[in-house]
């Protein structure tokens, strides 16, 4: 038995490609968002105020290129006694 393989390979392939493409594309979005939040909140406070008391309201600031605030308060209260003390340096140069 005789196995011939002729192992040569020829090949010729002539090609003509013409693509056209048209492409129309609309796009049209439309969002809607509602949200609606209801925010209930009810405070209760009562305070039956029998004695003493002590308030402070604070604002200290110093603005400039080197600058300081310190604050140091001390609240102290008790049955008979309601003290607030505060010590505030402000300072700029």
């Amino acid at each position: 038995m005789t196995d011939r393989h002729d192992n040569d390979f020829d090949f010729s392939k002539d090609l003509e490609i013409d693509v056209d493409v048209d492409l129309d594309f609309d796009v049209d979005v439309d969002v809607d968002v509602n949200i609606d939040k209801c925010i209930d909140i009810d405070i209760y406070s009562d305070i039956d105020l029998d004695g003493n008391s002590a308030e402070l309201s604070l604002d200290a600031q110093a603005i400039g290129d080197d600058t300081l605030v310190e604050v140091i308060s001390v609240v102290l209260t008790t049955d008979d006694l309601s003290s607030v003390t505060l010590n505030v340096i402000s300072a700029t140069d």
